[in-house]
Formats: structure tokens, sequence, C-alpha cells
């Protein structure tokens, strides 16, 4: 439960903002602009602006002002981006979790999958790999594949 202030004159609460909880919109609005027609706009008029400024000041003098313009803007459009990737990613993560814990016979070797180390999610891809060659999908899961087969993943890796 996040931490919540009281309102001068009032009883009612809410939440104490951090400057993660202010990046949050601009890292959506950065997301949605950089990835829509509106960024692909703004690339095409940056060249178009470098070629005008070259006109006006000189092809070096215009480079260098352009290569600033572009440097900061990508540095700050890395972050933004990331951190809209990121919580993408986990909110994509968490609505799995729940299809696969909501599906009865669904494998819970696959829940937070992506806390596991890397070797072991390779071992776990094969294993479906595997499974998928042979036409074994009218299994349920990997479990009962290797119930079937009287082994387990864990041990033939």
């Amino acid at each position: 439960m996040p931490e919540t202030r009281s309102r001068r004159g009032g009883g009612e609460s809410r939440p104490a903002w951090t400057t993660i909880d202010r990046l949050e919109p601009l890292a959506e609005r950065a997301a949605t602009f950089a990835s829509g027609p509106w960024g692909t706009h703004a690339g095409f008029g940056l060249i178009v602006f470098w070629l005008g400024a070259a006109v006006v000041v000189g092809w070096t003098e215009s480079y260098s002002i352009v290569d600033e313009v572009a440097t900061m803007s990508s540095f700050l459009l890395l972050f933004l981006l990331q951190r809209a990737q990121a919580k993408d990613s986990l909110a994509m993560q968490v609505k799995l979790n729940e299809l696969l814990a909501a599906v009865q016979k669904a494998s819970p070797t696959l829940i937070n999958l992506e806390d596991r180390p890397e070797a072991e999610v390779r071992a776990i891809h094969d294993r479906f790999q595997e499974l998928e060659s042979r036409e074994a999908r009218a299994c349920c899961s990997i479990e009962d594949v290797d119930r079937a087969e009287g082994g387990s993943a864990a041990r033939r890796n």
C-alpha cells in the first residue's frame, strides 16, 4: 500500500508522489509519440531543419547543432522508452501468470518463469521444442509428459 499524506484542512488522503511516479506519464507519452506517426514526422522534420540550417549557417555548424539535439533527445528517449517497455513487459508477465494459474492443467513450472536463470529457461524451452517435434502436444503440460515417460525434464538436463 503506498504511503499517503493528508491534505490540508480535510481528512482526505492521497498517495505520496515520488519522482518516479511523475516520470511514468512522461515515459508513456514518449513511447506513444516515438512509436507513432508524430515521431516519424519529427524525425523527418529534424532532417529538413538540418538541410535548412546547412544552407543558412553552413554544413559544419548545422551538423554540430543537429548532432547536439539528436544526442540529447536520443539519450533521454532511451531511458523513457526503456521504462515504458519494462512496465509493459511486467504487465504482460502478470497477465500470463494469471492465465497459467487459472488454467487447471497448466504447468505451474511456467509461472514466473522470467525470474529463473537463463539456463533453466532455455532447458524448458528446449523441452517444449522436443515435445512439439514429437507432436506430444495432446498432453496438457510438461509435467504430464514427464510422468507418462517416467522421468522429469530436470533429470535429463
